[in-house]
């Protein structure tokens, strides 16, 4: 059984909190820092279905409506459960916004299983996964995203996913069977490179997972929430799902085009 579990991000962006003592925690400071532009912290009422969630950062914003995760719903307990999707459809939902083309921009996507070892298909892999695209609602050109696949009876692997030319993963990691993970994917635009991060202890301390690369004509249009496969016999929840924008400060944009100039003038 999964118990409910606190909104700690969302309480440490309320009252100021920082994690010096982290090497990594910084991601997390750095999501607070910036414009939160899709927030889903899932305290809507009893069986809320996923397109009448509020989006707490633009209320006006939502998910749109995929029936393949119809009888999906809240759970009143601040999470959303995934567990009663009994087929095995790739679900696949999106919260559109203004294009982004530089920057930083920083998902967070914090979730609690339970699998039962007793039940594994290898052909029908349950993922999820929190995806930054390229174009408005329903593309599927993906820029890069936190993807986590059951890989075993009692794996369940995460690794950060870049898609395009040029592009390159991070290294995966591997999980049991039950889990209480946070996960960030830090996608800096500027740069084409992006880092993940996971916390098993409700973000006092993160792990980074490694880089990866971004095909650098992609930029984020909306997110993508993946919900794909079978969840009946076993437990999902989602306690967060949200992204935050950096922008460079002018300073910074300044010394940005510096060293690129520089770099020009050591070409030539």
């Amino acid at each position: 059984m999964i118990f409910s579990k606190y909104h700690f991000a969302a309480a440490a962006a309320a009252a100021g909190m920082t994690f010096a003592g982290s090497a990594s925690a910084t991601v997390l400071d750095d999501f607070n820092s910036g414009t939160i532009i899709t927030d889903f912290l899932f305290n809507d009422p009893t069986t809320t279905a996923l397109e009448n969630t509020l989006n707490s950062a633009a209320p006006l914003e939502t998910f749109d409506i995929d029936a393949d995760i119809a009888g999906t719903g809240t759970n009143g307990l601040g999470q959303y459960d995934v567990s009663a999707k009994n087929n095995t459809e790739f679900g696949s939902n999106y919260v559109d916004f203004a294009g982004i083309s530089s920057g930083r921009v920083i998902g967070l996507f914090d979730i609690a299983y339970s699998f039962d070892e007793l039940i594994y298909d290898p052909a029908q892999d349950e993922e999820m996964r929190l995806t930054f695209i390229q174009f408005d609602p329903r593309s599927t050109f993906v820029t890069a995203e936190i993807f986590f696949t059951r890989t075993a009876a009692d794996e369940f692997s995460l690794v950060g996913n870049g898609v395009g030319t040029g592009s390159s993963d991070t290294p995966t990691v591997v999980f049991g069977d039950k889990g209480d993970i946070l996960t960030m994917i830090d996608v800096n635009l500027d740069t084409d490179t992006f880092e993940l991060f996971y916390s098993t202890n409700d973000g006092a301390n993160f792990t980074s997972v490694g880089t990866g690369t971004l095909d650098p004509t992609r930029g984020i249009e909306s997110v993508r929430l993946v919900i794909n496969e079978d969840y009946s016999d076993d437990e999902m929840l989602i306690d967060r799902f949200a992204v935050s924008h950096i922008v460079p400060e002018p300073a910074s944009l300044a010394l940005f085009g510096l060293a690129g100039l520089g770099m020009l003038r050591r070409r030539a």
